[in-house]
């Protein structure tokens, strides 16, 4: 869903943010209204949350991959408007430092996920839930559903976009930046969702309300204000244990998306979701996934006793989310809309003028979320040295959302150190 540079025209893209930095203007004077020391961390965690579940690449219909985005769980918690800082700081980064969405292309993906996305799931959310207590179940369910909604609006709005380049930039009767038609991008981006990313999210925006409401379910009462010791509202606790909720999920989806796989790939699993994997080098794969599990095995319990006991579960969450990412990358084939100029001339027989320009605009410094260097980032080494890399790279873009919202917050504490005295001084006289 992370749109390329050149495969929106700069007018188009430039002019995307006629909707996009007024929002985020808003959103900014909404937010630091309810900006704290406790907040501050919290929204950075899931900045974070979202930049890493960001990097997990699931296979879905058509042959291609896509990602969950975790939007509409921080709109859950945080509001609509926390939202969007925190999802369009994750993907200013991605763009900046590892080439995943343009630079050029930062106002459109940001009005994507950034917008479209919490605020569709958020208010989805608020439709189903009505006024059933915070603790209910149902409010499980509503979540799901919501951001299930919102991630499939966004993939709508990237279709409508990718589809509006033909028909508005074309040269010769070629189009010059996406040229891929309405008719194309549109149902390519919502069967690709629907069927695949859409479900993933649900899921993890379900789960994650369910381990709200049973460890942290304060968080719930911090929509409209700053997050309080206030006394959570009963309702019905969930009717099993989480452990149990996540292993139904996990599987449920799993059945789901080998369906849908199954019936893309004409029923043959060979094929699955119309990808070739015979592509898939399983000896690479293999060895890649017991080099992720040694890691696994000593980085995740290193991190739980070093971390401090109020970091503890959310930081040993994120290792562990990093150390496993590569997983993502035994999927063949690349997000629809996201290949290289190459892959489109040898998709189209031709390379759009403006693609080919515009796509290499950039040059981030861990571009693929690969270190730059032969032992990591060499396209002929073995997955699992890609891997190690694609881990080293996650745990570096976490570090750089901590370390933003770190100084944010220190900003906040100076600012509050030099403002008390004068509102003392004013209420006094």
């Amino acid at each position: 869903m992370h749109i390329p540079d050149g495969y929106l025209s700069p007018v188009f893209s430039i002019g995307t943010g006629i909707a996009t930095v007024p929002m985020w203007g808003v959103a900014v004077n909404k937010v630091q209204k309810v900006l704290n020391q406790r907040t501050v961390p919290l929204l950075a965690i899931f900045a974070a949350f979202s930049f890493t579940i960001m990097m997990f690449n699931i296979p879905v219909p058509g042959g291609t991959t896509a990602h969950a985005v975790g939007g509409t769980l921080i709109a859950i918690v945080l509001g609509p408007w926390a939202a969007v800082i925190g999802i369009s700081t994750a993907l200013i980064i991605q763009a900046l430092f590892f080439g995943d969405g343009g630079v050029l292309a930062i106002f459109a993906n940001c009005l994507n996920m950034g917008i479209i996305l919490p605020f569709t799931g958020y208010y989805a959310y608020r439709l189903i839930a009505g006024k059933t207590p915070l603790l209910s179940t149902r409010r499980i369910w509503a979540a799901g559903i919501g951001a299930y909604l919102g991630i499939t609006a966004a993939a709508l709005a990237v279709g409508i976009e990718l589809g509006l380049q033909p028909l508005l930039f074309q040269s010769g009767g070629h189009a010059l930046y996406s040229p891929y038609t309405m008719e194309v991008a549109i149902p390519a981006m919502l069967l690709s969702h629907a069927f695949g990313a859409s479900l993933v999210e649900a899921l993890v925006t379900a789960l994650g309300m369910a381990y709200i409401q049973k460890n942290h379910p304060q968080y719930l009462t911090a929509l409209r204000g700053a997050i309080t010791n206030a006394t959570v509202p009963e309702g019905r606790r969930l009717a099993m244990p989480l452990w149990q909720m996540i292993t139904i999920g996990l599987m449920g989806s799993l059945v789901l998306l080998f369906i849908a796989g199954l019936i893309t790939g004409g029923g043959n699993v060979a094929h699955l979701f119309g990808a070739d994997w015979s592509q898939v080098a399983w000896s690479d794969v293999g060895m890649m996934l017991l080099i992720v599990l040694a890691i696994a095995a000593i980085a995740i319990p290193l991190a739980w006793f070093l971390l401090p006991a109020s970091m503890r579960q959310v930081g040993t969450t994120f290792v562990a989310i990093a150390i496993f990412a590569p997983i993502g990358l035994i999927a063949p084939g690349f997000a629809y809309g996201e290949g290289s100029a190459d892959d489109v001339k040898q998709a189209f027989g031709y390379m759009p003028q403006g693609l080919k320009q515009l796509s290499g605009v950039w040059s981030a410094p861990f571009s693929g979320y690969n270190l730059q260097a032969p032992f990591f980032s060499d396209p002929n080494a073995p997955m699992w040295r890609q891997g190690l890399g694609y881990e080293l790279s996650g745990l570096i873009g976490i570090l750089l959302i901590g370390a933003i919202f770190w100084g944010l917050a220190a900003l906040l504490a100076r600012f509050s150190k030099y403002t008390k005295p004068q509102q003392e001084a004013s209420e006094q006289v």
